[in-house]
C-alpha cells in the first residue's frame, strides 16, 4: 500500500508548475512560512482525513499540562502519537516518508530536508476541540514543520498560527525571553483552511494556535524534518515531547 501511495504522490507533484513551486519558495523565504494548497491528489486528501478521523476517535488521549522549557505555556487539545500513527494508520505515515514530498519540501526550503532522528516527534495528530483549548507559545526541536489541517474552526472562532519568525529559544530562560520577544516583537497571525498543509521554519519561528473561542475543532498532523545543521546538534533535546507523551515514549515510560 506505501509503495502505491508513494507512486501517487510523485505522479501528482510531478504535474506541478515549476511557477507553483517557485512562487511558495520566495514566499518561504521571506516570511518562513507558507501555505502549501495541492500537496496531495485528491484521493489521497480524502484518505488522509478519514484516517485522522479514525485514529482520533480510536486512540486519542486527552492533554492539558503546562509546559516550562517554553516558558509555562499551555497545551489543551486531544492527541495521538506516532507510535499509534504508524501502528493503525496508512496514509499519514506514508506521507512522511514519501521521498517525493521530501524532495519537493527541500526544493522550498532551498536546502536538503532530512527524517528527523528521533521517532517520536516524526508525525503527530492534535485536536483542539473545546472552548479555550490552544497549543500555547513554543518553538519545535528541529529545523522544519509540516502541518497538514484537517479541520479548521470559522476564522472568527480562534484556533488561527500566530508566530513570530525569526527569534531564538533560549532553554535557560525561556520565559524571560517569552516575554521580551512579545513585548517587542510583531506578532504574526495566519488563518490556514482545512485541505490546506503549511510549512514552518519552527526552530526560529516561536509560534502558538490561538485559543478556540468556541466548542468548534482544529485538528492537524504535524510532521517533522530535520536540516542537515540538525542531524549534528548535540544541542537538540526533546523535554516538551517527554512532557506530552511520557507515558507512551517507550524509553520515558520504562524509566
Amino acid at each position: 500500500m506505501q509503495s502505491l501511495i508513494h507512486a501517487s504522490i510523485s505522479d501528482h507533484l510531478g504535474q506541478l508548475p515549476e511557477q507553483f513551486l517557485k512562487l511558495l519558495s520566495a514566499e518561504f523565504s521571506s516570511s518562513h512560512i507558507v501555505a502549501i494548497t495541492d500537496l496531495l491528489p485528491s484521493h489521497l486528501k480524502t484518505a488522509f482525513h478519514e484516517e485522522a478521523a479514525r485514529l482520533l476517535q480510536q486512540d486519542a488521549k486527552r492533554r492539558d499540562l503546562t509546559i516550562d522549557s517554553t516558558g509555562g505555556t499551555p497545551r489543551h487539545y486531544q492527541s495521538v502519537g506516532r507510535d499509534v500513527i504508524k501502528e493503525h494508520g496508512t496514509v499519514i505515515p506514508a506521507v512522511f516518508t514519501s521521498p517525493d514530498i521530501l524532495a519537493f519540501l527541500a526544493q522550498i526550503a532551498d536546502e536538503p530536508l532530512h527524517r528527523v532522528p528521533y521517532e517520536p516527534e516524526e508525525y503527530i495528530l492534535n485536536s483542539q476541540n473545546q472552548t479555550g483549548d490552544t497549543h500555547g507559545w513554543h518553538w519545535d526541536d528541529y529545523t522544519y514543520a509540516l502541518i497538514w489541517i484537517v479541520e479548521a474552526p470559522d476564522p472568527l472562532s480562534g484556533g488561527r498560527i500566530e508566530y513570530v519568525p525569526q527569534t531564538q529559544w533560549d532553554k535557560d530562560a525561556p520565559r524571560d525571553a517569552l516575554n521580551s520577544i512579545l513585548q517587542t516583537r510583531e506578532v504574526r497571525s495566519r488563518y490556514v483552511e482545512a485541505g490546506t498543509c503549511y510549512l514552518m521554519k519552527a526552530s526560529t519561528t516561536l509560534h502558538r494556535i490561538a485559543p478556540l473561542t468556541s466548542n468548534t475543532r482544529r485538528t492537524v498532523v504535524v510532521y517533522t524534518f530535520a536540516s542537515e545543521a540538525d542531524l549534528s546538534d548535540e544541542t537538540i533535546s526533546h523535554e516538551t515531547m517527554e512532557a506530552i507523551y511520557n507515558a507512551e515514549i517507550p524509553t520515558i515510560a520504562a524509566e
